[in-house]
């Protein structure tokens, strides 16, 4: 296994963004490598972003693999705590 490089969320990430966003996170998942999102750069973040983002984390859990974060942004940690899936996202476990 190679290390896992992070993956660097976009400003923006809205459901039109998101089939090339879920491209990226399934390469490192089905290499059976960690998952490391990097949120520093997110400024906004919809519903279908979020719900992706947490199959991501679910995914990686059933394959017993890490997901961490790094430097997740005021505004992603906001959209997940109004949405009620800041632990579920690992969001305040795994900041770095």
């Amino acid at each position: 296994m190679s290390s896992s490089k992070p993956i660097a969320l976009e400003a923006h990430l809205e459901l039109d963004k998101l089939s090339g966003l879920a491209k990226e996170i399934l390469e490192p998942l089905q290499q059976g490598e960690p998952l490391l999102l990097d949120g520093s750069g997110v400024q906004s973040i919809d519903g279908a972003a979020i719900q992706m983002l947490l199959a991501a984390v679910r995914a990686a859990n059933q394959k017993n693999l890490p997901c961490n974060w790094h430097q997740p942004s005021a505004a992603l940690k906001a959209a997940a705590a109004l949405l009620g899936v800041t632990d579920e996202l690992l969001l305040e476990a795994t900041e770095t």
